[in-house]
């Protein structure tokens, strides 16, 4: 039996090209006429609630459910024209589609364990012809905890592939580029891929604890080897 595999979405599937950053900002302009609130900002790892929470308290004001859920849909608004406008820049990273491709026709269960709100990601990977291979997932507008958010994956995701109760799956593995999917997944009880195609090398994230590493996905035998 394959183990259930999550996947990060951004610098993990895919290069946005910063379309997400550039959806936010634009937001922030809409609702609040701010526009310097993501200058210095660090926003790889973290989930969306999270950075609308700080992008809200760095124009001082104050992050309430009213307040991040309005600059959620105003970034949502926002994001479909800034991924056209990035069509030059953004990419699907190496060696993501044959890896998807294999995995489908292998029968593994995928899901996504991703900071991305659940409609943003949908956005983002419609766009990018992915969306397809992912039934369910753990995604961050409901939380800013990337912990839960891989605790929801494994849930919606194990229900979608029938997994739920079965003892006999092995530990789900979370596959991101930074050391926030690597707790993430362990504080979840999963292991973790490491895939140094975002700002942490290979032995940033070995030093995080994950259990495995790549370079990228680019080696398609070399992934199918770590995940089945």
């Amino acid at each position: 039996m394959h183990p259930l595999l999550l996947f990060d979405i951004d610098r993990t599937l895919i290069h946005s090209g910063g379309a997400g950053r550039a959806a936010i900002a634009a937001a922030l302009a809409d609702v609040l006429g701010a526009r310097a609130a993501l200058d210095g900002m660090v926003v790889d790892g973290r989930t969306d609630r999270a950075i609308l929470e700080e992008a809200l308290a760095g124009v001082g004001a104050a992050a309430t459910p009213e307040a991040v859920a309005e600059l959620l849909e105003a970034y949502l608004a926002r994001l479909p024209e800034k991924l056209r406008e990035r069509r030059g820049r953004g990419r699907v990273l190496p060696g993501v589609p044959a890896l998807l491709d294999a995995l489908d026709r292998a029968g593994a269960p995928l899901g996504l364990a991703t900071g991305n709100a659940a409609r943003g990601a949908e956005i983002k990977l419609r766009h990018y012809g992915l969306w397809e291979h992912f039934p369910a997932g753990g995604f961050g507008d409901v939380t800013a905890d990337r912990a839960e958010v891989v605790a929801a994956a494994i849930d919606a995701a194990g229900r979608a592939a029938g997994l739920n109760g079965n003892g006999a799956a092995p530990a789900p593995i979370v596959i991101g580029d930074t050391p926030h999917d690597v707790a993430g997944a362990h504080a979840a009880g999963a292991r973790a891929l490491g895939v140094a195609t975002g700002a942490w090398d290979e032995a940033a994230l070995r030093a995080s604890g994950a259990e495995f590493t790549l370079p990228d996905l680019g080696d398609t035998e070399a992934a199918l080897a770590v995940l089945l």
